[in-house]
């Protein structure tokens, strides 16, 4: 309740000046080093993007962030200490802000046109602007939680501009699915039972629970969601092993940064609640439609935001010209920010 008042007021201060976040050119990002905030036109619309590049001659990264509607970029700014990401040493990282979040977030944008295929063809776009930018036959591709779904999709339907694709905490089952909580619940019941954190286990058992047949039960679907991420962040099972709070991790951190500026932090978070109505939030991946491109799954093992017991699940399902499958011991749900070295070894291996 305190974090939905404190964003209605913020909201309620620059709603008339937050139709949408940038016009199209070129600009430093503050608060990230060698980083342009970047506006393009996609099929029609403005789409903004951050650039790190260190090395005009370094492979290119498309990213695409999670939520849906949650762009990442802001975590190389905010968490610059406990997680440095050098990958920008080693690629040319565009951190795109897909139609309708972030940098592109507008209010004239029905979310019913956000849609796998729509995004799927911005996508194209992208990297068509990417190839030509930076004299690249073909670039690289990483989906990372709900935008693991996108990316998934496009190494199924584009060979023409990817090399390859990885994903990070890559969705199998949406959050509709008993099975992804099911997951979730024997893993933590466990952990809480090791540390003796009574209090965590009487809080999950008010959102499930199994009868006697041993049949899993989701007590209430239309709620669990926000309720199932608190008893995340107390298992160290969430965006991190460290986080503890999204109000103070996630939601204040994003705040604070200088990357976005303060009217575009406002779109941020709208972004992410038009997205939430999206046809893409319902979308899930299909492991029946191979993959035309290599793929590579990286998961932390305390990932149960996205469990990474259903991501192997569909690992085994899907067909590629080559798969991997990468389990990160020390990681939740964000291996390229928890264990960066290791995920950085692991992508060079891939590249051509």
């Amino acid at each position: 309740m305190l974090f939905a008042a404190f964003f209605g007021a913020l909201c309620a201060l620059c709603l008339a000046s937050c139709g949408k976040s940038l016009e199209i050119g070129s600009q430093d990002a503050k608060g990230l080093a060698d980083t342009k905030k970047i506006g393009i036109e996609v099929n029609g619309a403005v789409n903004g993007m951050f650039i790190t590049m260190t090395d005009a001659n370094n492979p290119v990264l498309l990213f695409i962030s999670g939520g849906p509607g949650v762009p990442e970029v802001w975590l190389n700014e905010a968490y610059a200490d406990e997680y440095p990401n050098r990958i920008a040493e080693y690629f040319t990282v565009c951190y795109w802000d897909y139609y309708g979040e972030g940098l592109s977030y507008n209010s004239d944008i029905d979310p019913e046109d956000i849609t796998i295929e729509r995004l799927a063809r911005d996508a194209h776009e992208v990297a068509e602007y990417l190839k030509t930018t930076f004299k690249k036959d073909k670039i690289y591709l990483m989906g990372h939680s709900s935008g693991s779904n996108l990316g998934l999709y496009l190494a199924q339907t584009n060979a023409e501009d990817f090399y390859c694709y990885f994903g990070m905490g890559q969705v199998y089952e949406g959050s509709k699915s008993a099975r992804r909580y099911e997951e979730g619940y024997y893993f933590m019941k466990a952990e809480f039972e090791k540390a003796g954190n009574e209090s965590a286990l009487k809080k999950m058992n008010k959102l499930v629970s199994v009868s006697e047949s041993g049949e899993f039960i989701v007590k209430d679907f239309s709620s669990i969601g926000k309720d199932w991420e608190d008893i995340l962040l107390l298992a160290g099972c969430a965006t991190t092993r460290e986080m503890r709070s999204d109000m103070k991790d996630i939601f204040f951190k994003q705040m604070s940064c200088d990357c976005y500026t303060f009217s575009e932090k406002i779109n941020y978070w709208r972004g992410k609640s038009l997205l939430g109505k999206s046809p893409y939030k319902g979308y899930s991946s299909n492991p029946d439609i191979p993959a035309l491109i290599p793929v590579y799954f990286l998961s932390g093992y305390y990932d149960y935001t996205t469990p990474i017991t259903l991501t192997k699940e569909l690992y085994e399902k899907i067909e590629a010209p080559e798969k991997a499958f990468y389990t990160f011991e020390n990681s939740a749900h964000s291996p390229l920010w928890e264990e960066n070295e290791r995920v950085i070894q692991i992508m060079l291996k891939h590249v051509k």
